[in-house]
């Protein structure tokens, strides 16, 4: 494999504990792989409902609370890293929550795969989707995102494709390359694709099947209908169904005022995904 170098990003132990453990899972797998963890403190705003001799003041007392807050958290980290069968690398950066993506792209750019939580409720969705965002779409890097609870002993052993014959899907792809030398299966899946030329060709995902075949890939095609479901809840469906360990799929954004959003596949796969998720955009 040609990726040595992985990444976690967490901010709460507890929370990020699935994250740890896939990499330690994929660490595992691949024999030489340096580990590091990034721990992101996001820090309070200068309020701004104060008069202005008093703001120093009080941003200062909000920042203090917010740090000692983190060094606590920080040190659980720390503490669960130093338990790990793999010697994992501890970093720590800081910054306003708005920001808090951009700092994460820097620290993915020096790795060769950062991997992050899923977000789900009470455990600060906004944010953890801002960091996940600055990654796909800042760092040049694949995303790798574990869901709640995960628990699994293995990775790209069994490989669902979510494949729509674009860019960010060959994309994706090409960063799962790694993964994907290692697999038994890998199920492209299309959803209600139609024959295009300037897409899936006359059968859909026959091309990027036989691409993966001639690479030496037990590569085949499922061609779902989704029947009235959305296009993400069918991919994850299939998945569940052959019992997928990861799901490669193609990252999506539109740009409004200025800002990065989620494509609506790629926001609910993201927040529902129950098998680990491999983006790229």
């Amino acid at each position: 494999m040609s990726w040595k170098d992985i990444l976690v990003i967490v901010s709460e132990v507890e929370v990020d504990e699935p994250a740890i453990a896939l990499g330690e899972v994929l660490a595992g797998q691949c024999g030489d792989w340096h580990v590091a963890a990034a721990f992101l403190t996001p820090v309070p705003d200068e309020p701004l409902a104060y008069e202005p001799t008093v703001v120093g003041g009080v941003w200062a007392e909000l920042l203090g609370r917010a740090r000692q807050e983190a060094e606590v958290e920080r040190k659980k980290v720390e503490a669960r890293l130093a338990r790990s069968a793999k010697k994992a690398e501890l970093r720590a950066a800081e910054a306003l929550s708005r920001d808090l993506g951009r700092v994460a792209a820097v620290h993915a750019r020096y790795a060769d795969v950062a991997i992050m939580t899923r977000p789900s409720e009470g455990s600060g969705v906004e944010l953890r989707e801002e960091i996940i965002e600055g990654v796909l779409f800042h760092s040049g890097r694949p995303a790798l995102i574990a869901p709640p609870n995960w628990k699994g002993t293995s990775i790209g052993k069994r490989v669902v494709v979510a494949w729509d014959a674009s860019r960010e899907a060959t994309r994706a792809l090409s960063e799962a390359d790694d993964l994907l030398e290692i697999a038994e299966a890998v199920t492209v899946v299309t959803v209600d694709a139609k024959p295009k030329m300037f897409g899936h060709g006359d059968q859909p995902g026959s091309n990027i099947a036989g691409h993966l075949n001639r690479r030496g890939l037990p590569a085949e095609v499922r061609n779902v209908d989704s029947m009235g479901r959305s296009a993400s809840l069918a991919i994850l469906e299939e998945a569940q169904k052959l019992n997928a360990d990861l799901i490669v799929m193609g990252g999506y954004a539109h740009s409004r005022l200025r800002e990065l959003v989620f494509g609506g596949a790629t926001r609910e796969l993201l927040r529902s995904t129950t098998v680990p998720l491999l983006m790229a955009h």
